[in-house]
């Protein structure tokens, strides 16, 4: 039998499955199934010719066949996991977003300090000190003392589960100094996400404070910074 009764015959198998998107699989399956028997003839002494002739009269009625696959691959339940299976990408998809945006943004996105023009910078100081309360890891980057008695904090926090579910971190919490002044008022912004990147500007901060404290007790979650202040040369 030639390749376009072949051809023939596997379509008639396929126009019996409903489930359109199963097609290619399943020709794939019938094409490798037939090959393997067309061998088997050809092992035993007949020409390819005729060992496709044989192979496509004893492999059954394409129709019967065509209506075993049917049942087989339901259409309806063809279609339930396909769509699915869309809707499971797709939820990948934002997934991926909403994961990776909030990094890049943090990572690639403006550092706080360069907001800060360096002519108006009395002394910055690089701390990179870290705590940890559950799965969150904060860390206070830098220092930084203008001019004009604004004292700058810029720190960041990390989410280590990288869901960013849970609790919210919200700001620093109890800030004093060495004169024993509390810091109750700022200013400041976030980058928000999973790594957040933040700045926290206390105004009218005394000069001659030689130590910064930040120190968080809530929820039975506790961590303190002691930071001391001195001039830290020129801001880069």
């Amino acid at each position: 039998m030639s390749w376009q009764d072949k051809e023939s015959y596997l379509k008639e198998v396929l126009s019996q499955v409903k489930f359109s998107f199963d097609h290619e699989f399943i020709d794939k399956e019938l094409r490798s199934h037939l090959e393997e028997r067309v061998e088997d003839y050809i092992s035993e002494g007949y020409t390819p010719k005729e060992a496709e002739k044989m192979a496509l009269e004893n492999f059954g009625d394409p129709e019967e066949i065509g209506k075993a696959l049917n049942k087989e691959h339901n259409p309806i339940i063809g279609w339930i996991l396909y769509i699915s299976n869309v809707l499971l990408f797709v939820g990948s998809l934002y997934l991926i977003f909403t994961i990776m945006v909030p990094f890049g943004m943090s990572f690639f996105g403006r550092n706080p300090s360069k907001t800060i023009p360096k002519e108006n910078i009395l002394y910055s100081i690089e701390v990179n000190e870290k705590r940890k309360i559950d799965d969150r890891i904060i860390t206070v980057e830098e220092i930084i003392y203008e001019k004009n008695g604004d004292l700058h904090i810029i720190y960041s926090d990390v989410d280590t589960r990288l869901w960013g579910w849970g609790w919210s971190f919200g700001n620093l919490s109890i800030i004093t100094d060495d004169t024993g002044k509390d810091y109750f008022d700022g200013s400041g912004f976030s980058t928000g996400g999973i790594f957040s990147k933040s700045l926290w500007t206390i105004h009218d901060f005394p000069e001659e404070a030689k130590m910064l404290n930040i120190e968080y007790d809530y929820y039975n979650r506790y961590y303190k910074f002691e930071i001391p202040l001195q001039a830290g040369g020129a801001h880069e």
